[in-house]
């Protein structure tokens, strides 16, 4: 079971906040040790008294460790966050390498349908549908080289790097 789950269980148990001193749990503990002891206590059943004392040891670890519940939600409520935003980031980011793949793909298939049974050529002013390709590789181009410069941690700023190489062959 999480722990941040079963140290809020141990504190509603003990009727306590996360703030609370260790005098308090250990005094909370005490009085709650009276009335759940099935010798001595309101309640013959173990159970309760047993329930105390797994709550009492989870307490006790957190003391020792120093942490609290409010401390480790809002640090675990960080984490989360920073995670979702990585992960939203990651997404528009693939999301915009994929948009500029698609182009890419598909101006080049459109410029080998233009060419057809025609020697390459790679200048431009001999080669009408290069000039036409040029065009449409140009924001592609943008986006790659904006993916590759503004997010270089991401995965795709490689890529995105491989891909403007690869493009440049049309413009040598």
């Amino acid at each position: 079971m999480d722990k941040e789950l079963l140290l809020e269980e141990a504190f509603a148990f003990f009727s306590l906040s996360p703030e609370s001193s260790p005098e308090s749990i250990k005094e909370r503990y005490h009085a709650l040790a009276k009335k759940y002891h099935p010798d001595s206590g309101e309640f013959t059943s173990p159970v309760l008294f047993q329930e105390l004392q797994r709550y009492h040891e989870i307490l006790l670890e957190w003391q020792a460790v120093g942490l609290s519940v409010s401390n480790s939600q809002s640090k675990n409520s960080n984490e989360r966050s920073e995670k979702k935003k990585d992960s939203s980031d990651s997404k528009a980011v693939f999301s915009k390498y994929k948009a500029a793949k698609e182009l890419e793909t598909n101006a080049i298939l459109r410029y080998y349908e233009r060419t057809k049974n025609q020697p390459l050529i790679l200048k431009g002013e001999e080669n009408p549908a290069l000039l036409e390709l040029r065009k449409e590789l140009l924001p592609v181009r943008k986006e790659l080289e904006e993916i590759a410069i503004q997010k270089p941690p991401s995965i795709w700023s490689k890529d995105a790097r491989d891909s403007l190489k690869r493009i440049s062959v049309w413009w040598d």
